[in-house]
């Protein structure tokens, strides 16, 4: 009767060491990827506050961009891409940073602010 027990406990720590070594499989293959997406998608804030000046002009970027895209940098809505939801192809491919760089470039050559782009998407719908 011993033998039998010990063999069951021998069993279960054999089958406890298999569930800790498929929980860590699935973390470095499910888990980890899905943290470097998002500390990579983050990225774009520090890139967003290199690119404005002051905190009036970041804070009216950054509500653009919440309301064009819910900070969703793969967000595709028809022909426009991105954080920014412009309508160049290439921000379909663009990193996080890059789309930061083609917004806030179309921005101040078209508006002079983020600010003024604001005001204009909340009057009108759109930037």
């Amino acid at each position: 009767m011993s033998g039998c027990l010990a063999m069951r406990h021998a069993d279960y720590v054999r089958f406890a060491k298999m569930l800790r070594r498929l929980c860590i499989l699935k973390l470095l293959v499910v888990i980890m990827p899905l943290i470097m997406i998002v500390n990579d998608s983050n990225n774009w804030i520090k890139t967003l506050k290199n690119l404005t000046t002051g905190t009036l002009e970041y804070k009216a970027c950054k509500l653009i961009i919440y309301k064009e895209s819910s900070y969703n940098v793969r967000a595709v809505s028809g022909s426009h891409y991105g954080l920014a939801q412009g309508r160049s192809k290439y921000l379909k491919t663009a990193t996080p940073q890059q789309q930061i760089v083609w917004f806030t470039n179309y921005v101040y050559s078209r508006y002079g602010s983020c600010q003024a782009a604001l005001a204009f998407h909340l009057k009108h719908g759109y930037y």
